[in-house]
């Protein structure tokens, strides 16, 4: 299915590399900085803040992918985005004094660091080098979403393979030795709105992949048996 939109963008756009900056900059004032916890580790599905209540921490993803869902009026709940390493989640409602628009939940374990509205704001109004590199960030958000257009145009094939790529990426800690076998830490119809294709559809691309010996599908979630061929292919 072509023409639907995938929640999730390219690991690279135009060669710019996600921000380690944020890393560095809490871990040093770690100590100093008022508002700013240390790491934690959340197992997965474990929900981090609520859609609707007011927004007065921020995270920073250190390791982990967060899934951002938003519940409809209906009662149905649609995944919005998915957010990975080196993120400041929920940066805009905590800068804007207003509630959380999205609810936001770990897919994979995550090591998130906590950092208070007023801590946030404090750096923004004193800290010149944080406050560009927020530029910075905001800017590479806006490039990923226009490299959407991109990944639009891939086949449902091509979606899968990238997105899991970028999910074995996610899930291997840095300067570590990518493993052959992950276990995909989404069901099938969070995948399916994920990469922008329909159920029965990714079905039918998991059972291609499976006869490559890229995937095994058991009682609906799937197990990536050969991480290295699925990246040189993608």
């Amino acid at each position: 299915m072509k023409g639907e939109q995938p929640l999730f963008q390219m690991p690279q756009v135009n060669n710019v590399k996600f921000n380690e900056f944020f890393c560095t900059f809490f871990a040093e004032r770690e100590h100093d900085l008022v508002g700013c916890g240390p790491v934690q580790s959340y197992p997965s599905r474990t929900e981090i803040f609520c859609q609707d209540n007011l927004a007065t921490v921020l995270y920073l993803i250190e390791r982990g992918i967060v899934m951002l869902s938003r519940s409809e009026p209906d009662g149905r709940r649609r995944i919005v985005g998915i957010r990975g390493r080196y993120w400041l989640l929920a940066a805009p409602p905590v800068f804007l004094g207003i509630p959380y628009e999205f609810t936001g939940t770990t897919v994979t374990p995550c090591h998130l660091r906590p950092i208070t509205a007023k801590c946030f704001l404090h750096l923004l109004k004193t800290n010149d080098i944080f406050s560009w590199e927020m530029h910075r960030l905001f800017s590479q958000e806006i490039l990923r979403n226009l490299n959407k257009v991109v990944v639009t145009s891939m086949s449902a094939d091509d979606r899968l393979r990238h997105f899991l790529c970028r999910l074995i990426t996610e899930m291997t800690p840095e300067e570590s030795k990518i493993q052959n076998h992950f276990e995909v830490p989404l069901k099938h119809l969070e995948l399916a709105e994920i990469v922008g294709i329909s159920p029965e559809h990714l079905s039918r691309v998991v059972k291609k992949m499976q006869q490559q010996g890229l995937l095994r599908s058991t009682k609906g979630m799937l197990t990536i048996m050969d991480a290295s061929k699925l990246i040189s292919l993608s």
